[in-house]
């Protein structure tokens, strides 16, 4: 009877010594790959949590959280202000969802306490459409002449993961005087600039939307029309994400880019509903691959679909 009780003491000893093994290596922080590690033409476009909670202690960086208010107040990388997307879209524009001007940016960065010369991380989470909508002011950022700005890999999922602390708490702000000093327009295309190239050998428009709307079976909020860009080439911006919206690493992207014909000696023209996912096409083919020639199309599909004078086509692309 005495062995029958110390072998059971035994069994549940060794259950409970196992289950509290599993618990602290379910719980144990996770270390994410850098930009360096992946392999990426410019290791520093993207920014570990490790990295950017090393940056914090020294207090040099200002963080940006680009989701919308109700998940910003749930919880937030300490220190963070936010902007969402509608924050730096015109609204003034004739189409829904355009870039901010020069002025409007610079009045946004003034008032979220972002100075010229600040190093700059934004992030977001793994909502759907979260990690292009970083990429979306990264671009801006980029267009308007500012290069001090990086994207956190995996967003506040990985922040998380990584054994690091958010809050509800919201940072103090002492504005600004940011100032817009020039115009990248080497990252920008007009819907000139797609027309010229839809003939052209040497540039390739790419459709980063869901198979459903570049096949025409999907009509998105804003669009007038159904379909994609004459000649365009579809690849979805979201495959270049893993499952937990990290970036796949530079051999993974490279493959999945040339596969379809994408490449680096060609000028690239992304575009999506209003390019937000194009600029996360974007961010990848220039930050992450090297590519040198790639202009965001920001008029995108809701300008395309609402200009009754430009072709569209639906379907499958004929061979």
């Amino acid at each position: 009877m005495r062995k029958i009780v110390a072998l059971t003491l035994i069994l549940v000893l060794a259950v409970s010594l196992a289950a509290c093994s599993q618990q602290k290596s379910a719980t144990a922080p996770t270390k994410f790959l850098t930009g360096k590690e992946k392999g990426y033409a410019n290791p520093e476009a993207i920014i570990t949590p490790q990295e950017l909670k090393e940056l914090m202690d020294k207090n040099a960086v200002k963080i940006i959280d680009v989701r919308p208010q109700d998940r910003y107040s749930k919880e937030h990388i300490p220190g963070a202000v936010r902007a969402w997307r509608n924050e730096y879209n015109d609204p003034n524009h004739k189409y829904e969802g355009m870039r901010a001007t020069p002025e409007q940016f610079a009045q946004l960065m003034s008032q979220l306490g972002i100075a010229n010369g600040d190093l700059v991380v934004v992030y977001g989470d793994a909502d759907k459409h979260a990690p292009a909508d970083a990429a979306r002011l990264w671009w801006l950022f980029k267009l308007y002449g500012d290069n001090k700005v990086r994207i956190l890999d995996g967003g506040i999922e990985a922040w998380k993961a990584a054994g690091f602390q958010t809050t509800t708490e919201l940072p103090e702000v002492t504005e600004t005087r940011y100032e817009v000093k020039k115009v990248d327009t080497t990252l920008l295309a007009e819907v000139e600039d797609v027309l010229a190239g839809q003939n052209n050998p040497d540039v390739i428009i790419l459709d980063t939307r869901e198979k459903a709307e570049f096949l025409g079976e999907q009509k998105v909020k804003g669009a007038a029309r159904a379909g994609r860009i004459p000649g365009a080439i579809w690849l979805y911006w979201g495959d270049a994400l893993n499952e937990d919206k990290t970036l796949k690493t530079y051999d993974e992207l490279k493959k999945l880019y040339e596969e379809k014909g994408v490449t680096p000696d060609k000028t690239v023209i992304p575009y999506c509903q209003s390019a937000v996912r194009s600029a996360h096409a974007t961010f990848v083919m220039t930050e992450l691959l090297g590519y040198k020639n790639v202009k965001n199309y920001d008029g995108s599909w809701i300008e395309w679909s609402q200009r009754t004078d430009l072709p569209i086509e639906t379907g499958e692309p004929k061979k």
